[in-house]
């Protein structure tokens, strides 16, 4: 026998108990059941249970909307923050809505019924674990019109703890902070938290109150902020104001600052960063190693900043009861951990603050009148639905602010349709992404550098390059997208009855996998991801692309090259498959990037780069700025030597055109292909393809109007940049070879001569009947040219050292 609601919720967290008070006030006609897996409301707050737990956000902003925050503190500790949601559950009347040891093991939507059929058991403990089966002998039955999973992200069961080599000799105790014992005792000890983020910076001021010594190990630093216990502004308003009123002021001003300093992290990431190293130094004893334990090689907001109220970590520093040590782990030992530099660390307590798991929407199947849905491979809409899955949310709040912010718009958007569907008499809501959308740039649904969310990345369902198929992390966006944007944008509705998949996308080619290529990759450098490929063995060789393309310009000499060289070839940062930079990309960016990547995949020493158009000028620079890892300069029609080019990147320069322009089209994306080849039979409907399919990515072509405007205005390629880089490689002893097409329309013939003229000492090849990409258009000439002229310097190089 099955129970019905118009409304089921999975979880009485944060979200749900927001969602289930919000739908009561809106909605007071619809009946709506909280299952909850645990023993107890609260989530998050229930389950962590270890010294010091409080929030990250101030709880002025991670509260209600609707339920002022009256604590003393802006930053809560745990227990505090789980007794407002508990205070909640009471005065909006929900505990006998809620069923606790209730979990859902599986969800199937009918479209004859418009129905969601809901599977749950009871539980126990509560927690999901992996494998479990239904503990019940009589598995329990819900049907509901809209479901609605506020279950976080992360398994409850079990945080991340990387296996240690010697973890079973240790004395002591070891211990994750997602299931502390309440009888742990450390007063007097030596304690080592392993981990850097949010909860090692947590725990160990608050250990160090009673521990003889915390020690912080981290592989890595993260970025920490000290931020304020209490808001001053609540403070000075408390009393004076209605509390709903001065709950709104100060809301809103932290909002704003959050969004604020979010935004000044992206756009000037090295203002921010010496705001964080400022305040370090200000608060840490003089001739703390500030460089060495608080400097990321990532840049802020790549991964959470960690908020420290009052700079409690730095007091305990300051006062010898806590330190920083920034090392990898050789062993643990039956007294301690040795470390990777030959020191050691005592410890009688190890508490492995390494992260969480992944598990997403709770662990639970879903179904579509029949077909299983991968929600790993399935698209978001609007950061809260899922493409092809009708009637159904998941909350996911800010990475970068408040959870609750996020979740209080989802909430106040599922009522909204809801209410909506009421009026027009239709019973579902189903997303459907447009082709473009579907075949074009994917990326996971939370852009966030942690290493929780690489771990379980397949399991996160995915997002397109533009709204409302991307979840874009602000606020101000989401709150016009979500309560006041339209409800029926890419979206189709319908009665009871009509199978919600009956018109449903169907891609008219697959999209293009950017791993498809043998040998291909991401590595992250300097907080971002690139994509990059390697093929080959011997000495190695480093290919970059021309602006707007990507690193399959380099297919055909990955083919010929690799027989004596390990090739290697890459994205850009911000074109094709790699991640952006923050800030504007310029060519300066693109060049000094290339040390730090070439250090991460294993190559330290000088190497040949080869330079298609922008890529010869990013090669330039790299070898006027970092001479000791450039051994040669291929220059294939180079961007450098003149001030003539293609009509449309004069265009790009002017920034109103340039959005025109750039618009993804199948037409446009035609003309370029078939602009780049005298050889028109190399205008294959894969080249369109995939050309139509980089300028569906945003950030592709953000990047594209970025480096546009740095090396050129309306009138051409502008000389200033030309000339310093020009004059600083024509006094470099690095040996070059410039290449051209006699029929190049993109950057002319004639800027070969003017390359002889800059560059006397360089090398040259002319390639008849070519266009732009020699390397394509005549790859066997091209590999043989080159290979030619890499074995005679290297013959020299050898003949002068002997």
């Amino acid at each position: 026998m099955s129970e019905h609601v118009d409304v089921l919720i999975v979880g009485a967290g944060l979200s749900g108990v927001g969602f289930a008070s919000r739908l009561k006030r809106e909605v007071p006609g619809k009946t709506f059941t909280v299952l909850e897996s645990r023993n107890a409301v609260g989530g998050t707050w229930d389950l962590f249970r270890y010294p010091g737990i409080r929030s990250d956000s101030d709880m002025y902003t991670l509260g209600y909307s609707f339920r002022p925050w009256a604590g003393a503190k802006a930053i809560a500790d745990g227990e505090s923050i789980r007794e407002y949601i508990e205070a909640t559950v009471a005065d909006e009347g929900l505990a006998p809505r809620i069923r606790l040891n209730t979990r859902v093991i599986s969800a199937s939507w009918s479209s004859e019924t418009a129905l969601w059929t809901v599977t749950a058991v009871h539980t126990s403990g509560g927690e999901f674990r992996s494998g479990d089966t239904a503990s019940s002998p009589e598995p329990l039955t819900f049907t509901c019109s809209f479901l609605s999973v506020c279950s976080g992200y992360y398994r409850y069961d079990e945080g991340f703890t990387p296996a240690i080599d010697g973890a079973d000799t240790f004395a002591g105790t070891i211990v994750h902070p997602q299931h502390w014992p309440a009888d742990l005792d450390y007063e007097g000890k030596q304690v080592v938290v392993i981990g850097s983020g949010a909860t090692a910076v947590t725990l160990v001021p608050s250990m160090a109150k009673s521990a003889a010594k915390v020690t912080m190990l981290q592989r890595s630093p993260t970025y920490i902020a000290p931020v304020p216990a209490r808001d001053h502004l609540a403070d000075r308003l408390r009393g004076k104001l209605p509390a709903q009123l001065a709950y709104d002021v100060v809301r809103s001003k932290n909002i704003l600052f959050s969004m604020f300093t979010y935004q000044l992290s992206r756009r000037r990431p090295e203002t921010m960063k010496a705001i964080l190293r400022k305040s370090a130094v200000a608060k840490l004893p003089a001739g703390f190693p500030v460089d060495t334990h608080l400097a990321p090689s990532y840049q802020p907001w790549d991964q959470r900043v960690c908020a420290i109220p009052n700079g409690d970590l730095y007091r305990a520093i300051s006062v010898g009861t806590a330190e920083i040590v920034t090392d990898t782990i050789s062993r643990i030992t039956p007294d301690g951990i040795d470390l990777a530099s030959g020191t050691s660390l005592p410890a009688d307590v190890i508490v492995t603050a390494t992260g969480l798991n992944l598990l997403v929407i709770g662990g639970m199947k879903l179904s579509v009148d029949g077909e299983s849905v991968d929600v790993g491979k399935t698209l978001t809409y609007k950061g809260m639905m899922l493409e092809g899955v009708p009637n159904f949310a998941l909350t996911i709040g800010y990475t970068n602010a408040s959870w609750t912010l996020k979740a209080d718009l989802v909430a106040g958007y599922i009522c909204r349709l809801i209410k909506q569907l009421d009026r027009r008499n239709l019973q579902w809501v189903v997303p459907v992404a447009p082709a473009d959308v579907a075949n074009g740039t994917l990326s996971k649904l939370i852009d966030l550098k942690a290493g929780y969310i690489f771990r379980g990345a397949d399991q996160l369902p995915r997002q397109g390059a533009a709204s409302p198929w991307r979840l874009h992390q602000n606020y101000f966006r989401d709150f016009a997208l979500l309560r006041a944007g339209r409800l029926t944008d890419h979206v189709r509705l319908g009665r009871r009855g009509q199978p919600v998949r009956k018109t449903a996308r169907q891609p008219a080619t697959p999209a293009r996998d950017p791993l498809a290529l043998p040998g291909t990759g991401h590595v992250t450098v300097a907080g971002s991801r690139l994509r990059f490929r390697k093929t080959g063995s011997g000495d190695p060789v480093l290919l970059l692309h021309g602006i707007g393309q990507s690193l399959e310009d380099w297919n055909e000499q990955h083919d010929r090259l690799s027989d004596r060289h390990t090739v290697y070839s890459v994205d850009l940062p911000g074109f094709a498959y790699s991640e952006r930079l923050p800030g504007t990309t310029t060519l300066a960016k693109l060049a000094g990037i290339l040390p730090a990547f070439l250090d991460a995949v294993g190559v330290t020493g000088p190497l040949p780069v080869m330079g298609n158009s922008l890529g010869g000028a990013v090669a330039m620079k790299l070898a006027a700025d970092h001479p000791d890892r450039v051994s040669a300069l291929v220059l294939a029609n180079s961007a450098g030597f003149g001030q003539e080019v293609a009509l449309v990147l004069r265009l790009l320069a002017v920034r109103p055109l340039a959005a025109l322009l750039l618009r993804p089209d199948e037409k446009a994306s035609r003309r370029t292909v078939q602009s780049l080849f005298y050889d028109k039979t190399l205008v294959t409907d894969d080249r369109i393809g995939h050309a139509l399919a980089l300028s569906q990515r945003e950030a592709h072509r953000r990047t594209l109007v970025d480096v546009a405007r740095d090396l050129g205005t309306i009138s051409g390629v502008r000389a200033e940049w030309r000339t310093a880089l020009i004059g600083s490689l024509a006094k470099s002893d690095v040996p070059a070879l410039v290449v051209w097409g006699d029929h190049d329309h993109i950057l002319p013939f004639s800027h070969l001569e003017a390359a002889a003229a800059a560059l006397p000492r360089a090398e040259s090849h002319v390639f008849a009947k070519t266009g732009h990409m020699p390397q394509i258009e005549r790859p066997d000439e091209f590999a043989a040219v080159v290979e030619d002229f890499l074995t005679r310097i290297s013959a020299d190089r050898q003949a002068a050292s002997i």
